[in-house]
């Protein structure tokens, strides 16, 4: 299993809500979550508007890389807008 997280700009969440239900079924959602990267700040607020929305999935390698490759489209797709997919081993322990 592995345990993906991702980082994108509220303004593809409908596109990556969609996207991950297709390829790994559950996911976990964080909103409206802030910070501070290589583009613009996504502080939400008058001088930094923006917010971004992070996920975790926990999947298999198949759906990690479907998901990498449609993450890529979407890059392609919104220019400019902030898409970043992290991915590491992770064991079940209960």
């Amino acid at each position: 299993m592995v345990l993906v997280f991702i980082v994108y700009s509220n303004a593809v969440d409908d596109e990556m809500v969609e996207m991950v239900k297709e390829h790994a079924g559950a996911y976990t959602k964080f909103i409206a979550v802030q910070g501070e990267g290589s583009g613009e700040p996504h502080l939400g607020s008058h001088v930094w508007p923006g917010v971004n929305n992070c996920m975790m999935v926990a999947t298999d390698e198949k759906a990690l890389g479907r998901i990498k490759k449609e993450v890529k489209d979407l890059k392609s797709k919104f220019k400019g807008v902030g898409i970043h997919v992290m991915a590491a081993a992770m064991k079940k322990v209960d």
